[in-house]
């Protein structure tokens, strides 16, 4: 009888040796439980681009987009660049927007052609944490990605920047900056297929400068739409001058100046 009672204790004292180490070990588990199951939508909300275009757009040749993401733009980790593809057309490489943490944000916005509509996909690339896709399915009159050549050259280039007119330290401003120039694919719609009969000619490429530090570079192809706006932001931290620098798929090239005062 004693030994029978003396196993029920030595039992209870087990099963609350048990408890307590639950408590003690089992608690902090439940606890950090739902920080893993949060931390991959939480990642996932931070990096994935938004996408702002038409579901249906009536003009094909200028099909405004922009893209942003909502991540902090810090020296080690930040949105290093943006990728805009729609596979279904003609000319399926929209652009590739590089950006560093000058910009303050990592946002592009312009008109693009399309010849056909489709999926339209956009990959953000973090610094640190890799890349993220976003999709939007869009719809669009035929023909965006043809048309004969305008091969008109007595009017390109004045570049030009436009800035908000109040600026002080620490704003993330949205620069606007436009040049002249034709831009078309060289394709054309016989028969329902695209076949080429000219060169592709357009604006290629865009850097931006703070005085020398290079803030951002925009690659571009000739699904970009003519006369090209591209709107894009930058956190001003000092006073000096912005510039931006066209080329087009020749070489030319052409130049924007303002200084930004604050």
């Amino acid at each position: 009888m004693v030994c029978s009672v003396l196993g029920l204790l030595a039992m209870g004292e087990l099963v609350m040796n048990v408890s307590r180490r639950t408590l003690l070990f089992g608690a902090p588990l439940v606890l950090l439980a739902p920080r893993r199951l949060y931390a991959q939508p939480v990642l996932e909300r931070e990096h994935r681009p938004a996408i702002d275009s038409p579901t249906l757009s009536e003009d094909p040749s200028a099909v405004p987009l922009r893209v942003s993401v909502s991540h902090p733009m810090e020296p080690n980790h930040f949105i290093r660049s943006i990728e805009i593809r729609l596979d279904n057309d003609p000319v399926p490489y929209k652009g590739k927007f590089f950006f560093t943490p000058a910009n303050g944000q990592a946002a592009i916005a312009f008109s693009m052609r399309s010849g056909a509509g489709g999926l339209l996909k956009v990959t953000a690339e973090c610094s640190r944490h890799g890349r993220f896709i976003s999709t939007k399915e869009t719809r669009v009159a035929d023909g965006g990605c043809a048309g004969p050549p305008d091969t008109t050259r007595d009017r390109l280039g004045n570049p030009r920047i436009r800035l908000p007119e109040a600026i002080r330290i620490g704003d993330i401003v949205q620069v606007r900056a436009k040049v002249d120039h034709n831009s078309y694919t060289g394709l054309v719609l016989k028969s329902g297929k695209y076949v080429r009969e000219a060169p592709e000619f357009y604006i290629k490429q865009m850097l931006v400068f703070l005085d020398d530090q290079q803030v951002s570079e925009f690659q571009m192809t000739s699904a970009v739409s003519a006369n090209p706006l591209i709107r894009f932001p930058l956190q001003v931290i000092r006073s000096g001058t912005l510039r931006v620098v066209f080329t087009n798929s020749e070489g030319q090239r052409w130049e924007a100046a303002q200084r930004i005062q604050v």
